[in-house]
């Protein structure tokens, strides 16, 4: 059983130091340029103590380490709860946080990769194969993300030999979800490119479910809403990635969720893992809890 009662995925900040190519468009040339007046660490750690739950609140963006702050919030956060964060892993914060956070309250850190604009930005794989070493060393549960956006798929094999030649051992490949030259990902994969995504996915165990399809749980009744909720960049909180319902602020102190689990009316889910681990009678037993956006 999990140590917390609610769950939260969170975009926590607009912020970031990437521009990757594959990023969502409305967050690529909208998002991070609106919403940069985040709350304090403070107001935070006050709203997510008075919900009287121990919380599991996943971060991501933006990139979490550019939020004003973001190591006293982690300080905080971790106090009475516990976190996962999304990140690229590319801040010089890392190593401040992992001698200021308790790993043990950390569910688990999700480094991407991003190799191409690591490379635009002149960024060593080094450095970051380093703050993914020394987090690994000090007990957090890091693991390397690889997206396979269509154009990176025929430089995988070498990059993953790269990543493990520095110490990069534990490496996810994950499903391109979005459009690329007119074609919709990750229904557009050939079937060459599914077995070479199935045979490199490591301990990732969606891809296979991306692959056949399962992009829909239409009525079937689902604890987002309930017990698990996203929280926008703004405060304002919703039952999922895929579905705007909402149910007050989290940053105003407005928010109260909903007591009935109800049925999905979306036609098509944004984050898998998510439905897979918090749908009421899942179609099959999958891993951990739900990850954030990346």
């Amino acid at each position: 059983m999990p140590s917390w009662a609610l769950e939260f995925d969170w975009h926590l900040t607009n912020r970031c130091d990437f521009f990757c190519e594959y990023c969502h468009p409305q967050i690529r040339y909208v998002l991070n340029r609106k919403y940069l007046d985040e709350p304090s660490p403070e107001l935070v750690k006050r709203r997510f103590d008075e919900l009287g739950k121990t919380c599991l609140v996943h971060m991501s963006g933006g990139e979490p380490f550019m939020f004003p702050r973001f190591v006293d919030l982690c300080v905080g956060l971790t106090e009475h709860h516990f976190i996962s964060i999304n990140t690229n892993l590319a801040s010089g914060d890392v190593e401040s946080f992992s001698k200021l956070v308790d790993p043990n309250r950390v569910a688990r850190i999700t480094a991407a990769v991003h190799m191409p604009e690591r490379e635009r930005r002149g960024l060593e794989l080094a450095a970051y194969a380093r703050n993914y070493l020394h987090l690994d060393e000090r007990g957090f549960d890091v693991t390397a993300l690889y997206v396979l956006y269509p154009p990176l798929l025929g430089r995988l094999a070498e990059d993953l030999d790269r990543l493990r030649s520095l110490g990069v051992t534990r490496v996810q490949v994950k499903v391109f979800k979005g459009v690329h030259g007119g074609v919709r990902y990750p229904e557009g994969y050939t079937e060459e490119q599914k077995r070479l995504i199935l045979s490199n996915s490591g301990e990732y165990l969606f891809n296979r479910s991306y692959l056949d399809g399962l992009m829909s749980f239409r009525g079937q009744a689902c604890t987002a809403g309930v017990s698990s909720f996203k929280v926008m960049v703004t405060g304002d909180v919703r039952r999922c990635a895929s579905v705007p319902v909402g149910y007050g602020n989290l940053y105003d102190g407005s928010f109260r969720p909903s007591e009935v689990n109800e049925g999905c009316p979306a036609r098509r889910v944004l984050v898998l893992s998510q439905c897979l681990s918090y749908l009421v009678d899942p179609p099959a037993a999958h891993g951990h809890s739900g990850e954030a956006e990346e």
